[in-house]
């Protein structure tokens, strides 16, 4: 027979149970997550670090001494080095492993410089045409005239180079054209001019002295073109 809600008894007992059932599981959750945990007692783990830093303090020690031992050992059976056979292997070990060939500064190539500390084939090639433009160098100091040789120490290029003055080519200023002269580094245009002036009216120019009271040129100008003229 059915209720006043048209449930049956049966229906009305299942829905108790199943009520039942969802009541009693939350009454049992929330006791279980809200029971009291018993503390972690952290004393009882102080005794195990103890005994763990002394087996650690142990172990160092025990390495300690055995490396002494072992140093001791060796130093007992390395053989002893004699003091009067240390100098001459001092000495050897600070001569060198071969000797440094100079090279002549007015006669090397390219490939020849090359070999020379701090050199290569773009600095070297610069240098062998300034030379030859030039027609030979007199001083190291004249290297610091070619720009890419700006940022070295001439001082230290006298231990592979030298400098023959014997080959330095002259040029002969009674005889020489316009481009001879103009292209020399030491001389420009306007004293080039001067000297073909001079030498269709007056003739050939005598001599240094003479050339500086043609051009006017300051005395550092005709000091440096000295070992560059002839006047035949």
């Amino acid at each position: 027979m059915k209720t006043k809600l048209h449930f049956t008894r049966g229906e009305w007992a299942a829905a108790l149970f199943l009520l039942t059932v969802i009541l009693a599981s939350n009454i049992f959750y929330f006791f279980y997550e809200n029971r009291r945990k018993p503390p972690c007692d952290v004393h009882q783990y102080e005794t195990l670090f103890q005994e763990f830093a002394q087996e650690q303090q142990r172990l160092s020690d025990s390495m300690w001494e055995a490396r002494q031992q072992s140093r001791t050992q060796f130093n007992h059976e390395r053989p002893k080095i004699r003091s009067d056979t240390l100098l001459p292997l001092q000495k050897q070990a600070r001569k060198p492993m071969y000797d440094i060939v100079k090279i002549d500064l007015n006669s090397c190539d390219t490939n020849d410089l090359l070999t020379v500390p701090q050199f290569g084939s773009k600095r070297a090639a610069k240098l062998v045409e300034y030379r030859e433009k030039l027609g030979g160098f007199y001083c190291y100091a004249q290297l610091q005239e070619v720009y890419v040789m700006q940022n070295i120490d001439t001082n230290r290029l006298k231990d592979y180079l030298y400098i023959n003055k014997h080959k330095i080519k002259k040029l002969n200023t009674n005889t020489a054209t316009y481009k001879e002269l103009v292209s020399h580094p030491y001389i420009d245009a306007y004293l080039t001019k001067l000297i073909l002036q001079h030498r269709e009216k007056n003739g050939s120019v005598r001599d240094l002295e003479e050339l500086r009271q043609i051009t006017h040129a300051y005395p550092e100008l005709i000091e440096k073109l000295k070992p560059y003229l002839l006047f035949n």
